[in-house]
């Protein structure tokens, strides 16, 4: 009995008594709680969602149409949830490519073109991932597990509605009209003298469909709708407000009043600036990051507009990123945190542009294409956690709306606005913004990274952060003197000696100048003498 008790103490520690017995206890307990700790660190590791990643195929882009341009909107609005894109025409697609993507989208434009090889259909009937189709020539299979029937017409003036927003007298030429449908409809579409409604598109499940599309209506907003289910995008979305064109010799003082005028009606908005790669030492720079700095305390956010590609083209562009950073850290030197970059579209479709000029920032706000100037193009655009659609305040402001308040779109969306040009426009700008209704996001509330050599910058739930220490928004102005010595003095040789030599001629000669005078005036007075005598006798 005694051997068992021994046997037991040297086996099994924790029915010792005194400290050990405790200190092993608290060990066992610290071992379960690492245990059950660690896979709930691998299991939210793995929940960390990554970017959708999409294909986009199309027959044309529909050059000389009504529908041109829909291409590129569809890709905006498929960055707008943080996917990542691949775009190609049907000739390009290579066969069995289709299952390495989610999400696959055709774009048929022409009723009159085919889908190229047979190759994408082939994939397309075996492909389980999700498929939206957009315009003519809906694969039977898809028609199918949508249980579609249309209607077609040769030309109709319609109506389309959806959300709080209404478009009328919209032109459909060789439309197709959804009949009956099983799954979930959006929009509604009413033809002109007509009673009865159409969907505008529809989804069942993983399969959706999109008669119409355009850009430059309705129907292009219209597609946020179904897009976001479709992607299964949860995000809760918001509207703000976006000015752009501002430089340094824009109306500064306009715009520390436009700041304040938003500040005092509670509206927060985000500024897009045009960033300076030289001569950053000048007033003009200063006062511009001083003007910036008030706005950044007035509720005001800052991003970076990609520099214009027709000004940077003769420059050496494999410096982009460095003239990038350098702006970067000349903002946040001065204490202002720019929280993402703005460009054109075709940006982030560029391999060069989207690493040297857009590397830095993982937030853009995507503007449509005004003049493509591609470096090194690529098919696959890149992802950013947060990407703004924009679209022009005005062309909202044309749409109907059910409610004077207007609620957040489908994507996180930026009404853009001109900076305003003279003090015309700016009581303009600031009345429009203070009859509105609608709540806008304040941009520093999403998450964002910014970062150099120098700098890391970011923002979380609303506060600012630089190298991890929280800003305080300080809204001191600084006066900036104007005077400046733009061109540097060259140094001088022999300055002393050649001073002195001025000065001793300029006293030679003012010497010079009193002898003379004084000779004159003896002179004077002595023709004077004689003159009065010779006039006695």
């Amino acid at each position: 009995m005694q051997e068992w008790r021994r046997l037991r103490e040297l086996d099994i520690p924790f029915l010792q008594s005194g400290l050990s017995s405790s200190i092993v206890v608290k060990f066992i307990m610290l071992i379960l709680c690492l245990s059950l700790a660690v896979p709930g660190v691998v299991a939210a590791a793995s929940d960390e969602k990554q970017p959708a990643h999409v294909l986009i195929v199309y027959d044309s882009l529909a050059l000389g149409s009504a529908k041109e341009g829909n291409i590129e909107a569809l890709k905006r609005m498929v960055a707008a949830f943080g996917a990542s894109a691949t775009v190609q025409s049907f000739d390009q697609y290579v066969q069995g490519s289709i299952s390495s993507y989610e999400y696959v989208i055709g774009v048929r434009n022409r009723n009159d073109l085919s889908a190229g090889s047979t190759g994408f259909l082939q994939d397309l009937s075996a492909y389980q991932g999700a498929y939206l189709h957009i315009g003519a020539n809906l694969p039977d299979s898809k028609r199918a597990t949508l249980q579609l029937k249309e209607e077609s017409r040769a030309k109709e003036t319609v109506s389309l509605s959806i959300g709080q927003l209404t478009e009328s007298s919209i032109k459909v030429g060789d439309g197709r009209f959804i009949a009956s449908y099983d799954g979930v409809g959006y929009g509604t579409i009413t033809m002109d003298g007509q009673q009865g409604t159409h969907p505008y598109g529809v989804r069942n499940g993983s399969t959706a469909y999109i008669p119409h599309y355009e850009k430059g209506n309705l129907s292009e907003l219209a597609l946020g709708y179904l897009l976001k289910d479709w992607l299964k995008s949860e995000k809760q979305t918001q509207l703000y407000v976006l000015f752009t064109e501002i430089y340094p010799f824009s109306d500064l003082k306009a715009l520390v009043r436009l700041a304040d005028s938003l500040y005092d009606a509670g509206i927060p908005f985000i500024v897009s600036v045009r960033p300076v790669f030289s001569n950053t030492d000048y007033p003009a720079m200063k006062r511009y990051l001083e003007a910036l700095k008030h706005v950044q305390s007035r509720n005001g956010s800052v991003v970076v507009q990609a520099p214009n590609v027709s000004a940077t083209i003769s420059q050496d562009m494999t410096t982009l990123d460095l003239k990038m950073a350098e702006f970067i850290n000349v903002l946040a030197d001065y204490g202002i945190a720019p929280l993402g970059v703005g460009s054109e579209m075709y940006w982030v479709y560029d391999q060069h542009y989207n690493t040297k000029g857009m590397g830095a920032f993982d937030s853009s706000v995507l503007f449509p294409n005004e003049e493509i100037k591609h470096m090194a193009r690529v098919d696959t655009s890149k992802a950013f956690s947060s990407s703004l659609y924009t679209i022009d305040m005005n062309r909202i402001e044309q749409l109907q709306r059910k409610d004077l308040y207007l609620d957040p779109l489908p994507m996180d969306t930026a009404l853009v606005l001109d900076f305003p040009s003279d003090e015309e426009e700016l009581e303009a700008t600031i009345d429009q913004l203070m009859e509105e209704w609608t709540s806008f996001g304040d941009y520093k509330n999403i998450s964002h990274a910014v970062h150099t050599e120098k700098h890391d910058i970011s923002s979380r739930g609303g506060i600012l952060y630089f190298n991890g220490q929280a800003v305080t928004l300080n809204a001191a102005d600084r006066l900036i003197s104007s005077e400046y010595e733009y061109i540097a003095k060259g140094e001088k040789s022999f300055e002393k000696l050649f001073t002195m030599q001025n000065k001793i001629l300029i006293v030679l000669i003012l010497l010079s100048l009193f002898i003379f005078g004084c000779f004159l005036i003896i002179g004077y007075r002595m023709y004077k003498r004689k003159y009065v005598i010779r006039r006695r006798l």
